[in-house]
């Protein structure tokens, strides 16, 4: 048997009368990080059956998830080392089992073994029972040294203390105390681990403690904040305390580890939680919810501070947040106490993993939410100043690492231009729903676009319409949702191809009517998305228009300048190889954003410009139709203001979005960008 699992095994099963009868189980060892992680029986219970016990959330985890039952029916099983233990019957954890699975003794199936604690402690179990038709019934937990016995007693004092019918809140159905050790059952419940925070709020809500608001410095949570946080970071306390000291807030049952693998979601609208170690009857409201956006990003999708950011303010903006800041009490404090939460999950929970995304996250949102200068006092005269920038790193890259180091910055720039939320759910009505009450809106763009196929097959086959054909595309998304945009701009898209194909024979080629279709989609779908990306932001019309110039720092992104160069003659060189009938607008923005991302709008305007000649152009001079000449003026400030509108709102949510927020350009640490205007 591996000297690793006996001696644990060994004491689970210890039985302190008379060994008598024997009951003997055998399972298969799977290691995780060199450590024993899962004991899965070898007969009995399905394997899938038994690796429900475990929870995987990673891409790779649930990959390998998947692939053990396979190995486990194979010849390949030998990889995984067999366990064998013959337990007596007199054993207390034998007969909690047994009592638990509703079956006798003599009869008791080989029960599934996960191995938790840390990496010094593997002394905290979790046993999967099953009852006779081997269908899971019971988790029990149980500690076997002093530390795992403490942490198991408290979960289950504070397990008789939740709630009774509580969305949420889990019964014991049994407790078992020995000298050797403690534990506790509870009932298996069936599902998955939940994808995002769908159907969380009507737990939330239902989590907050009746009664009036309380102070915030009456809560476990902040006295544990105030006996901690003051001695490795005092400027962040003084910050977080000037802003919450004070305040009134309600209550609310707090979980403490509220994360996907704590989390089975029967349905959408029945979730359990379970792993209440860190909880406590009366909490901070929002924590939790914080908690799953916070250690689902970082531990389980792996995100990078930024995005994590970005996922925390879509929260934060969210209606259903809204309203439950609302009932809390929070409203206008929900900002520090994000923060609270960082610093209390950093400093008095301290996690074995994450700890350093979670103080860039903290940097990060306290510098964009606008306490940078507050922090910079507090931490005046202080030993351990924050939120300053990293060490530079000594010396300077050489040019091919610079140049690597710029062009993997962009390539994750630009995928931030197209991220979208994940864990914050996205609930919307119906399209049936959506077109009885936006029926007007979206039959007066109907209308529109059949008056401009209409006009542009009569008198205008060969001018651009595509800027006028956004306009009910871009009205749709900002008045209803980016679906109806999407759907529009697929119709909007076949128009032009489609009327110039019945004007010309020469347009009548399946290659060229799809890839036109295709490009003036690509077109204006990124003016869809971008513009649905940024319609909630507050003043968007005011601010819009005020003048926001970023010096263009040419010397720091040469690398990203050449590359846009160098694809930009390269598509121009295309299309004028193609001829005018060939679109190539949306491979032209791909070298206008990075240069808008990276250098300033005014320099995006110029590569526009230059697109918009370069194409217009090669119209006017291969005239291929006598009336193209009378258009090229026309044609050129189309394209020029439809490709514009693109980088115009690319500019502006990179000004908003913490998606952009610098923190590192050619090897060195840079403070984030700040807010000018803070927000409550």
């Amino acid at each position: 048997m591996s000297k690793a699992v006996h001696p644990i095994i060994t004491d689970l099963f210890l039985a302190e009368k008379e060994p008598g009868n024997l009951c003997r189980f055998s399972w298969r060892l799977i290691w995780r990080r060199r450590r024993p992680f899962l004991l899965l029986p070898v007969s009995g219970i399905d394997v899938r059956v038994s690796l429900q016990i475990y929870s995987a959330q990673r891409r790779r985890a649930k990959i390998w998830r998947s692939i053990i039952p396979v190995l486990l029916n194979t010849p390949a099983a030998v990889i995984f080392q067999r366990i064998h233990f013959e337990a007596s019957q007199n054993s207390e954890i034998i007969k909690f089992l047994a009592e638990q699975s509703g079956v006798p003794v003599e009869r008791l199936a080989t029960p599934a073994i996960k191995f938790g604690g840390n990496k010094d402690h593997k002394s905290r179990l979790v046993l999967l029972a099953c009852d006779q038709t081997n269908r899971p019934v019971k988790v029990i937990k149980l500690g076997l040294d002093e530390e795992g016995r403490a942490a198991t007693e408290r979960e289950a004092n504070l397990l008789e203390k939740l709630p009774a019918n509580t969305l949420g809140c889990i019964r014991m159905t049994g407790r078992l105390s020995t000298p050797k050790l403690s534990a506790f059952a509870t009932a298996f419940f069936p599902g998955e681990s939940p994808d995002d925070d769908n159907g969380m709020e009507l737990l939330f809500h239902s989590w907050i403690n009746p009664g009036t608001a309380v102070p915030i410095e009456s809560l476990d949570a902040w006295r544990e904040l105030e006996s901690v946080v003051p001695a490795h970071k005092p400027a962040e306390w003084q910050v977080v305390r000037s802003a919450l000291a004070g305040k009134q807030i309600r209550s609310t049952l707090q979980h403490g580890d509220f994360a996907p693998w704590n989390i089975r979601a029967v349905n959408s609208q029945n979730l359990q939680a379970f792993d209440w170690e860190r909880g406590h009857l009366h909490g901070p409201p929002a924590w939790d919810w914080f908690h799953f956006i916070v250690q689902t990003s970082i531990l389980a999708r792996r995100y990078s501070v930024e995005r994590v950011a970005a996922e925390i303010e879509h929260l934060l903006q969210s209606p259903r947040f809204l309203k439950y800041a609302q009932e809390t009490g929070i409203s206008k404090i929900e900002k520090p106490l994000m923060l609270a939460y960082l610093l209390h999950h950093r400093w008095v929970i301290q996690p074995l993993e994450g700890a350093y995304d979670t103080e860039e996250l903290f940097r990060l949102l306290a510098q964009r939410w606008g306490f940078t200068t507050e922090l910079h006092v507090a931490s005046l005269g202080s030993s351990n100043p924050v939120l300053e920038p990293a060490q530079l790193e000594a010396g300077s890259p050489g040019l091919w690492a610079d140049a690597k180091q710029q062009l993997k910055g962009a390539w994750s720039q630009l995928a931030n231009v197209f991220w979208e939320p994940t864990l914050a759910a996205n609930i919307q009505p119906p399209l049936l729903a959506q077109f009885k009450t936006a029926w007007p809106l979206a039959l007066g763009c109907s209308l529109f676009l059949a008056a401009l196929a209409y006009l542009q097959y009569s008198f205008l086959n060969h001018v651009m319409l595509l800027p006028f054909q956004a306009i009910p595309c871009l009205l749709l998304t900002w008045n209803i949702n980016r679906r109806w945009g999407t759907f529009f701009a697929c119709l909007a898209s076949t128009i032009g191809p489609l009327v110039a194909m019945s004007k010309d024979p020469a347009w009548r080629h399946p290659d060229l009517i799809c890839w036109n279709i295709l490009m003036r989609f690509f077109m204006l779908q990124m003016a869809v998305f971008l513009t649905d990306r940024i319609h909630r932001q507050r003043d968007f019309f005011q601010q819009i228009m005020r003048p926001q110039r970023r010096p263009a720092d040419f010397a720091g992104n040469w690398a990203i300048v050449l590359v846009s160069v160098v694809a930009f003659i390269g598509f121009a060189w295309g299309d004028v190889f193609t001829g005018p009938r060939v679109i190539f607008l949306p491979l032209y923005l791909l070298p206008a954003i990075l240069i808008t991302l990276f250098i300033n709008l005014s320099w995006g305007a110029i590569m526009v410009l230059l697109a918009a000649v370069v194409s217009s152009g090669d119209e006017y001079i291969s005239k291929y139709n006598s009336s193209v000449a009378e258009a090229f003026g026309w044609n050129l400030v189309m394209r020029f203001l439809l490709m514009y509108l693109v980088i115009l709102l690319l500019d502006r949510l990179r000004q908003e979005s913490v998606l952009f927020t610098p923190r590192k350009t050619n090897g060195h640490s840079k403070p984030a960008m700040v807010n000018p205007a803070r927000q409550p």
